[in-house]
């Protein structure tokens, strides 16, 4: 039992490593070596647990695919008004990417596999969607200014939140807010 919990602990303990060198380097600039060194183990331990850099990208992958997902559910089925849950979304994806290593990895890893595809990002695209349906429902509802175009909104919020994370890899929560007190003023109805 003792050597499965180390054995446990040392397979989150390089999945983290790996999640901190793909987030920063990408696929192509991460190597096992790196990995190896954050975590103390020789290569070859590290090969105890994941047989390449494909099998680790491809773990840290699956588990962003299951946070994304979830991510997206609640999101869909929240009671909140549009406009809260547009906030909460945005929020969320942007502390997600800050503060969870495997997911920023996971996100990395799957917009470079599209690209390398020469496709839109699948996920991009899924986020895209869910805040245009988002803003139209806000309209719908009044609290979003119905003269706005919904694409063009929908993008502006996917390309803050997306690109805040790129641009400001120590961006904080506050950045967030900021963005969001600059932003809203340009969609909220006329009257409010």
């Amino acid at each position: 039992m003792v050597k499965q919990d180390r054995a446990r602990r040392t397979h989150e303990l390089v999945l983290d490593a790996a999640a901190a060198e793909f987030a920063t380097h990408g696929f192509a600039g991460t190597n096992l070596q790196s990995v190896a060194e954050r975590t103390g183990l020789t290569k070859g331990a590290l090969y105890g647990h994941f047989a390449s850099k494909a099998e680790l990208a491809a773990e840290l992958t699956r588990q962003f695919e299951e946070r994304w997902q979830e991510l997206l559910r609640t999101a869909r089925s929240t009671e909140d008004s549009p406009l809260p849950s547009l906030h909460t979304l945005v929020t969320e994806v942007f502390r997600r990417t800050q503060q969870e290593g495997r997911f920023a990895a996971g996100l990395r890893l799957v917009v470079e596999q599209a690209r390398a595809k020469g496709i839109r990002p699948p996920h991009l695209e899924q986020l895209r969607l869910l805040l245009l349906a988002l803003v139209e429902r806000g309209q719908e509802h009044g609290e979003i200014d119905a003269g706005r175009a919904p694409e063009v909104l929908s993008q502006l919020l996917l390309a803050a939140v997306y690109g805040l994370h790129h641009i400001a890899p120590v961006a904080r929560a506050e950045h967030v807010r900021e963005m969001w007190d600059i932003l809203l003023p340009g969609m909220r109805h006329p009257a409010d």
